[in-house]
Formats: structure tokens, sequence, C-alpha cells
């Protein structure tokens, strides 16, 4: 295969069974509490287990891919998600359901990885926010509305063990599509396939670049913010505007899909306008900017900022994550699934703590205090990432021997 962007339509296929896998357990929610007999408190617990699975294998997953080759860990983890998937299908408890769940966040941890790894291989120096806004911004957000909204008639139709049975069965299919066609990039072969590059260089590379610690911390509150709004921006409204849950899940809905649209801004931006921190810290500051404007707009306001909100967080994180792929890294394309690892896991710290500390701040002060502060940590962490311009890897390829610009 010569066509990068034939290459990069299979790994959008293949990130749709990533994400239906993750998301399509949320409709199966109310079926789960009422057929094992749990608190739907205990409902949180089963997307905290997919989470945590999700968060420490980021980077395992990478030295997965280091040691034995991207498509080896792509398939791993796409064989580990689907395994996970069958196992929450046909549990006969509640602890078997949540280990199922572990296991397909793990699963999913260790195929994202390589997945950007390799769009880095395809695309580096040619438009790689651009491709990776199309799979972050399009084939994610279109796996979790498939997943979200589109199993719920499946599991009408089914019920909730049958329907995520057959996502494990999307996830068989993937994983026979990727064996048979995975891309391998011309002049790439021995980074992508062959493996054998984990070792003391290549941890150093990673882990002794600060830049990538500085970047995974400068994205915290926006990425923890994002996920706090996703989860109370509807209650929000339907608390403060006396509206009924419908109009709350329509936000939910709006955030989600304008990733879309946020993704492929976010690449072309960072590709041919302003490049990859200025993209970073505008869509940062705008996300910000929407969160201190909520206390002070109506409804219809309410919903124009959850649509800028998710547009800007995918925007920032499309160039975030094409950090480690740019031919003026530093880095190996073999490096790319470890940083891209230690950089989620950092930002995982986010994911995990604004959202407890937003809810503790509004029952003691409000929810417009506490819409402030996600605006003000969004904006105070993006510009931290000024701090990383300055910061130089030795270089390893033919380059500007830049960190990024």
């Amino acid at each position: 295969m010569k066509n990068r962007w034939a290459a990069l339509a299979i790994v959008f296929i293949s990130f749709l069974q990533f994400t239906i896998n993750w998301f399509c357990i949320v409709p199966a929610f109310d079926g789960i509490v009422t057929d094992m007999e749990i608190s739907f408190a205990q409902v949180g617990i089963i997307v905290g287990a997919f989470i945590a699975g999700y968060g420490l294998a980021h980077i395992p997953g990478g030295w997965l891919a280091e040691r034995f080759g991207m498509r080896a860990a792509m398939l791993s983890g796409i064989a580990i998600q689907t395994a996970g998937a069958a196992v929450s299908a046909t549990a006969p408890s509640f602890e078997i359901l949540l280990a199922g769940r572990f296991l397909c966040g793990i699963g999913g941890s260790i195929y994202i990885g390589s997945a950007i790894g390799l769009t880095a291989a395809w695309f580096r120096g040619k438009e790689l926010a651009t491709a990776n806004g199309i799979i972050q911004g399009g084939a994610f957000t279109l796996g979790a509305a498939i997943g979200i909204y589109a199993w719920r008639p499946v599991i009408v139709a089914f019920g909730w063990q049958d329907a995520l049975m057959i996502g494990a069965l999307i996830g068989v299919a993937t994983w026979v599509f990727v064996l048979l066609f995975f891309p391998t990039p011309p002049g790439s072969s021995d980074d992508v396939l062959e493996g054998h590059h984990l070792g003391k260089d290549s941890l150093k590379r990673v882990f002794g670049n600060p830049a990538l610690w500085i970047m995974g911390i400068a994205l915290l509150g926006a990425y923890g913010s994002y996920f706090s709004a996703a989860q109370l921006l509807p209650h929000y409204a339907q608390t403060t505007f006396d509206v009924d849950a419908s109009a709350g899940d329509a936000i939910s809905v709006i955030l989600m899909l304008s990733g879309i649209a946020g993704g492929i801004i976010g690449g072309v931006c960072a590709d041919r306008f302003f490049g990859v921190l200025p993209t970073f810290i505008g869509a940062c500051t705008l996300q910000g900017l929407m969160f201190l404007m909520v206390p002070y707009v109506d409804l219809f306001g309410v919903q124009v900022a959850a649509g800028v909100i998710g547009a800007s967080l995918i925007a920032a994180f499309v160039p975030w994550v094409s950090i480690p792929g740019q031919r003026d890294s530093g880095f190996l394309i073999s490096d790319v699934p470890t940083a891209i690892g230690l950089m989620l896991t950092i930002v995982a710290v986010g994911g995990a703590t604004v959202a407890p500390v937003f809810t503790r701040i509004a029952a003691t002060w409000s929810f417009d205090v506490a819409w402030i502060f996600q605006g003000v940590i969004t904006i105070g962490f993006a510009f931290l990432a000024l701090l990383a311009k300055s910061r130089r890897a030795p270089a390893v390829e033919v380059g500007r021997g830049a960190e990024f610009s």
C-alpha cells in the first residue's frame, strides 16, 4: 500500500471497534442494574473498571509495541479488548462483569498507542495533526455515538448480554481485518513490524524528555474539565433551567458530536496555519472561556458552550497527541506508543480528579464558582505548554531538532 489516506481509512475502521466496545455498555446499564440486582451507584464502578484498565496499560502497551512491533501490539490490544467484551457479555456476576470491563480497558489502551504510532509512521512530516484529527475527532466520536445511541435499539431487540456479545464479534471481525490489511508504512517496517527497540536508550528518550511531562500536565485541566462537563453540564441545565432529562441529554449529544468538527479544525490549524503549540493553547483558552461564560447565560447559551467545549477539547487534543510523532520531535517512530502512553497516563490524573473537585466546590459554594474553577484551571494549565517550547530532545532523525513549533 502506497496511499497514506487509504492507510488512514484502515486505521479509522479499526478504531471504531475500540470506542464501540468502550461505550456500548452505557445503554445496557438499566438492564444490568435489574438483572444483577445492584444499586445504580455501582454503575460508577463499572465505568471506573474500564478507565482503570485503560489508564494502567498506557505505558506497558507502549513497551509492548516497542518490544514486538506495532502490528503485534495492535492485534494484541484488539484481542484483549474483544475478550473483555465477551467476558462482560457472559458475566454471571457483578464481579466478573467488572473483570471484563477492566480487561476491555487494558486492550483498548494497548490498541490506541499503536494506532497513534502507526498514524505517525504514515504521516510524519505530512499533515500528521490533520490525520490525528480524523481519527481522534471522527472515528472516536462516531464509535462512541454508535455505542451510546445506536446500541440502545440493539439492546431492546436482543437483550443487553447479546448486544455486548455483538460488540465482541465486531472486535473479532476487526482483528481479522487488521491481520489481513495492516498498512505497513514504506520505509518504516523495522519500527512498525519488527520491534526489538525497547531498551535504556528508548526509555531515556521518552522518560527523560521534559516536554512530554510538561505537555501532559498542560492538558490536565482541559481534559479533566471536559469529562466533568460531559457528566455534569446536563444536570446543571436541568436544575438551573427546570428542563426535563431529554433537554439535558441533548447537551451531552451536542458536546460529543462537536468533537468531529473540533478534530478537523484542530488538525488543519496545527498543520497549515498556526503550528502545534499555538493551536493547543488557543483551543484550551477557548474551552476555558466557555466555562467562565456558563454562569451568565441561558439554556441556549449553555448549549452553545457545550458545543464549543466539545470541539475545543478535541481541537487541543489533536496537536497534543501529534507531538511525539512530529518529524523534529527527537523520537523514533518506535518510541511513539510509549511517549503517547506517558502523556495519557499523566493527563488521566485530570480525568480522575477534576469532577470530584468540581462537585465539592458546587456543594460548598455554588455551581457558578465551580464553572469558574474549571475555566481557570483549563486556561492556567494550558499556558504551562510555553515551558515546553524551549525544551529539546536529542536528535535521532533528520530534522530541525526542535521539540515542536
